[in-house]
């Protein structure tokens, strides 16, 4: 996983640096741009650990995945800018452990989670760099989420806070290409304990997104 999140951050400063080396002139974008994007997701924690509490140490997390969404934004000035985002990815729900001489058996199940959030673009100035604080949610679905709400009132739903770096590289005058890895910050608890204590307790996720968007000026 760590290799898979070097790449895409190794990609997204290749462009910082090709960005910041164009002159402003060229560097012109929309007043309201939409931008489709696709990219990766990245689970960063554990929701459990010894989920059970079993002594059995079985492990919770979601799973890396493939991401896709669109992002709607304003320039109020131009170094502030504020946004609209949803992404939607099919990770799955998947528990996995370790027994005493190391060997590793996990098991997954068909999930989906929604991210969507309302952001302010910070843009310093002579660079194509942007700086993202916001807030949103962070919803779960499909047949295991289902299950783990309808049997022991599992919160699907969590209010997440945004922080991230974005990046636009300059293709060619009329095409460019808006790069950004954020973190989704917020707490859950899975309840995957014992029948009559399932809590787990809260735990704090991070949940990394890596994107490459191409944006489309609506109006200047």
């Amino acid at each position: 996983m760590i290799k898979r999140i070097g790449r895409g951050l190794t990609v997204a400063g290749i462009l910082a640096g090709t960005a910041v080396a164009v002159p402003s002139a060229v560097r012109a974008q929309g007043k309201v741009e939409l931008t489709p994007f696709l990219g990766s997701f990245y689970p960063l924690a554990k929701m459990c650990t010894d989920c059970f509490r079993d002594g059995g140490n079985v492990r919770a997390r979601l799973t890396n995945s493939a991401t896709i969404g669109a992002r709607l934004s304003y320039s109020v000035s131009r170094t502030i800018g504020i946004e609209a985002a949803g992404a939607y990815t099919p990770s799955r729900f998947e528990l996995s452990a370790e027994d005493t001489t190391g060997f590793a058996v996990a098991a997954s199940a068909k999930g989906t989670a929604l991210l969507v959030s309302g952001r302010v673009l910070f843009r310093p100035a002579r660079t194509n760099l942007h700086f993202i604080v916001g807030a949103g949610m962070v919803h779960r679905s499909g047949d295991q989420w289902k299950f783990q709400h309808d049997s022991v009132g599992t919160k699907l739903t969590s209010v997440a806070g945004i922080l991230g770096l974005g990046v636009r590289a300059v293709v060619t005058p009329k095409f460019a290409l808006l790069v950004s890895a954020e973190a989704n910050l917020y707490s859950f608890d899975p309840k995957l304990g014992p029948i009559g204590d399932e809590s787990n307790g809260t735990k704090l996720q991070s949940d990394l997104l890596v994107t490459i968007g191409i944006p489309i000026t609506l109006a200047h």
